[in-house]
């Protein structure tokens, strides 16, 4: 019986020993949710209700890959946005070479990886995913610059800290 009760105490310790991980996991999904609660309430148009509402995927295999982030679709364009550090790393891991990588300039956000299949991207699709990180990384209103480019010009640097370079930038209203 006690060692029963010592294994069990192990398992506790080890479970005790993680549960600040767990804790920030839910916070900043928390956080996102709101964000997008938030975006969801300040949508005037059906056009921005229907970016905000993610398609289904088809296979299991796909909805394995989605659940490492937020996927969403853009006149016919993947959108995959990452809701904490560790879905923007997966995120990272899992976009190709030729697909678009945004973030907030200068402000911890939501990555957000646009797949291309090596098309052009209409202006259109990049304006509408930057409006989308910005809704879903911060509540403020403001003009945010969002930066954009090819995700193998993004390197990893710690975590999901990353340096980028030969980008372009879009300027970003929230109301």
């Amino acid at each position: 019986m006690s060692e029963y009760f010592f294994n069990l105490s192990k398992r506790a310790k080890a479970k005790a020993k993680n549960i600040h991980i767990e804790k920030e996991n839910l916070t900043t999904k928390i956080e996102f949710y709101s964000n997008m609660y938030y975006a969801i309430e300040s949508a005037k148009t059906t056009q921005e209700l229907e970016l905000l509402m993610p398609k289904r995927a088809k296979s299991e295999r796909k909805k394995a890959k989605i659940r490492e982030s937020e996927l969403f679709w853009i006149d016919d364009y993947k959108v995959l946005i990452g809701r904490n550090s560790k879905e923007n790393q997966a995120l990272l891991k899992l976009a190709k070479a030729n697909d678009i990588w945004m973030h907030i300039k200068d402000i911890p956000s939501s990555h957000l990886i646009i797949k291309t299949d090596k098309q052009n991207l209409p202006d259109s699709v990049i304006k509408k995913a930057g409006k989308l990180c910005v809704d879903f990384s911060l509540k403020g209103a403001g003009d945010y610059r969002v930066d954009y480019c090819k995700r193998k010009f993004v390197k990893i640097q710690e975590g999901s800290n990353v340096e980028y370079s030969k980008y372009k930038s879009i300027i970003v209203r929230k109301e």
